[in-house]
């Protein structure tokens, strides 16, 4: 009998998984803080808003997201692909914005996410053969990677005063959450069938919720502290996940009533394993020896 694995043991297990889980986002969280001090001293080299070092992981997570496709993306680096899609998304808006042409730039910057969201969407179809939770949890680490960028409200016009508190704010609220994910990923891939939707739809609540949590800083950044950019905040994030994510509900529902029909066909197309065994009774009894066919009984010879 194989040894129990002590509770040391299990907690080093969690440990690595949750480390597991977290390294991408911690990847794209740390392209975010490398860049603040470089861009608040105005350092050379920046491209857009990216800085050297900014970069260099931003392609470090798409590098590991390209890793875990090879391994076929297990259970465990379930966080790894979206986080490299992601990781794709933010070096698109980092190189572009800033741009000369700024309609010009917002729409490439639209259909390069609608063409990364596609390619998430059909990775997230086909991962709906494994449960549903899993695929809308997907979706959701995707967007989520969002949260990774904060602004750095040192290189905003309108924000003059407190502008290193306003921007440290903004990247302990960034760590919170991208922790608070990482947590209920591990839980994810830790649960039993039964609740694992439940877990899933705590990251769906998470990720919507962002906007809630992160728009106080568009009011900063205008230099309005109005209650109606905060509020507009919130719904445009509103908008953006939502829509992306009933696209994902929509399809996930479809791709598995599709697994269910198919499974129905196949055990309906299958023959009867069970073979009727014949009958004892009367059938089997073979006929007296002694007896002829015409049913007579045959007579004895006499002894001489």
């Amino acid at each position: 009998m194989a040894a129990q694995p002590t509770p040391e043991m299990r907690l080093a297990d969690r440990r690595k998984l949750l480390f597991t889980l977290g390294f991408p986002y911690a990847l794209l969280l740390l392209s975010s803080l490398v860049a603040w001090p470089w861009r608040a001293l105005d350092l050379p080299g920046v491209l857009g808003t990216l800085t050297p070092l900014s970069f260099v992981l931003l392609v470090l997570t798409v590098g590991a997201s390209s890793y875990a496709l090879r391994k076929k993306l297990p259970l465990s680096m379930i966080t790894w692909l979206p986080a490299g899609q992601g990781a794709i998304v933010l070096l698109a808006t980092g190189l572009m914005a800033g741009g000369a042409a700024e309609q010009l730039t917002q729409l490439a910057l639209i259909i390069a996410y609608g063409l990364i969201f596609l390619i998430v969407l059909g990775i997230t179809t086909a991962i709906a053969a494994h449960g549903g939770a899993i695929a809308i949890a997907f979706i959701s680490f995707f967007i989520f990677t969002r949260a990774a960028r904060f602004p750095i409200f040192e290189v905003e016009d309108a924000v003059t005063t407190s502008a290193s508190l306003f921007t440290l704010a903004a990247a302990l609220l960034a760590i919170a959450e991208l922790v608070l994910m990482v947590w209920l990923a591990r839980r994810l891939v830790e649960a039993a069938d039964e609740s694992a939707m439940g877990t899933a739809l705590w990251i769906v609540g998470l990720t919507l919720a962002h906007g809630l949590l992160a728009s106080w800083q568009y009011p900063i950044q205008e230099g309005s502290f109005s209650i109606v950019v905060y509020g507009n905040g919130i719904l445009s994030w509103l908008m953006f996940a939502t829509i992306q994510l009933g696209m994902a509900a929509v399809l996930i529902r479809l791709r598995r009533a599709q697994f269910r029909e198919q499974a129905l066909q196949q055990e309906n197309a299958q023959p009867p394993t069970t073979a009727e065994e014949p009958q004892s009774g009367e059938d089997d009894t073979s006929p007296d020896p002694q007896t002829r066919r015409g049913g007579r009984p045959t007579p004895r010879r006499r002894r001489r």
